[in-house]
């Protein structure tokens, strides 16, 4: 049986409860702010005592090449602020996500986008952040990006 298209605010919370879970199995203190908070969607703390918060983007195909954000994901960054991409593949195997500090975040879509804008394109508040470079986003990021991007792959230890 064909799983039906889950509403986007339920992809949302899926990936949400996911990371969660995850947290809570490596004995942090995760809650979900359900909204209340305008750029984080879980605060948790580690078992040595670290706040972190993080931001959670979802998707559910198992094909995702990118994420989009918005022009609000250029600034904001903080040692203690992570972006947690999920892609929940359908759900017919174990979800795929990447931890990646705002920092870098941060860098990436504001380097990306001033590239987008130098090449003649017009302003837009779509950012994109690429798991996996296209043909075309190899004009916009770094070279060296899949690998960069691979090291963040499923590293929940950085939160420690």
């Amino acid at each position: 049986m064909e799983q039906e298209k889950l509403q986007k605010q339920n992809v949302g919370n899926a990936g949400e409860y996911y990371v969660a879970s995850r947290l809570s199995a490596m004995n942090f203190t995760a809650t979900i702010t359900l909204g209340r908070a305008e750029k984080y969607d879980i605060i948790a703390i580690s078992p040595k005592g670290r706040v972190v918060k993080i931001s959670v983007k979802t998707t559910q195909r198992d094909n995702a090449k990118d994420f989009p954000l918005s022009n609000k994901d250029e600034k904001g960054a903080s040692d203690d602020f992570f972006y947690i991409f999920v892609i929940l593949n359908k759900f017919v195997k174990e979800p795929d996500f990447w931890v990646i500090p705002s920092k870098v975040v941060n860098l990436i879509v504001s380097g990306s986008h001033r590239k987008f804008l130098n090449r003649g394109n017009k302003d837009n508040s779509i950012r994109l952040l690429p798991i996996k470079l296209t043909k075309g986003a190899k004009l916009l990021f770094p070279e060296d990006w899949e690998k960069e991007v691979s090291k963040y792959h499923k590293n929940l230890n950085q939160l420690l």
